[in-house]
């Protein structure tokens, strides 16, 4: 018995190394250029709302190509930019169609991290103001 548990610590260390690298994928390379906004569509669905944009934008390579990209909007209210806006964008290097924006990007990247600070101060705040 003492000797079977021995055997699967030996295939944990000796396996877990090689399934964490097979699982490592490389993060996709964007490439920033510039959009016009060709058309927006806002959508409100009871509590949800998003808000998407047709945008025609030039490659590195020079091809000229258009797609749909999330914008940043106020729920219920609408997005931030309007058609005929020149907005900042990110593609993908190996599939030029997929697109963010860089606020998205941001939001995306730290969105969980200022949530949990936001958090963290709410519980100190009232910590330190509960009756004693």
């Amino acid at each position: 018995m003492k000797h079977l548990k021995i055997y699967h610590l030996f295939f944990l260390i000796l396996f877990l190394p090689i399934t964490l690298i097979a699982q490592e994928a490389s993060e996709p390379e964007y490439i920033e250029t510039e959009a016009i906004i060709k058309e927006i569509n806002f959508k409100v669905r009871s509590r949800r709302s998003s808000a998407t944009a047709k945008v025609s934008y030039e490659t590195k390579e020079g091809d000229s190509l258009t797609s749909t990209v999330k914008l940043m909007h106020i729920p219920f209210i609408g997005p931030l930019d309007s058609e005929g806006d020149r907005i900042t964008i990110l593609y993908n290097k190996e599939t030029p169609l997929l697109l963010t924006t860089k606020s998205g990007s941001f939001w995306q990247s730290y969105g969980l991290y200022i949530l949990i600070g936001f958090g963290i101060i709410i519980l100190v705040y009232r910590f330190i103001k509960r009756p004693k």
